[in-house]
């Protein structure tokens, strides 16, 4: 299926949006380091490493941070997809 007008300019808008780093998405929502795993599709333990500090600190890799980019999108945005949702249900 080849994609629309609408739809490539929503697929621009998507990969232009910020990637969103760990500690950025921590600090605008309450969410667990189980909560991240669970969005970014790893270990609890991979996410601990991404707040430690020391030899134990690994930096998210771009994949996790575009992730935490579009849960963060969704969330911002989540009335408005909530009542896009509810009128398709209809």
């Amino acid at each position: 299926m080849r994609l629309n007008h609408t739809q490539i300019e929503l697929l621009d808008r998507f990969l232009a949006l910020p990637l969103v780093s760990p500690d950025e998405f921590v600090a605008r929502w309450s969410v667990s380091y189980r909560q991240i795993s669970q969005i970014c599709c790893c270990s609890i333990s991979t996410v601990e490493h991404w707040f430690s500090d020391g030899t134990a600190h690994r930096p998210a890799a771009r994949s996790y941070q575009r992730l935490l980019a579009i849960v963060d999108f969704l969330l911002v945005h989540s009335v408005e997809i909530d009542y896009i949702w509810r009128l398709l249900q209809t």
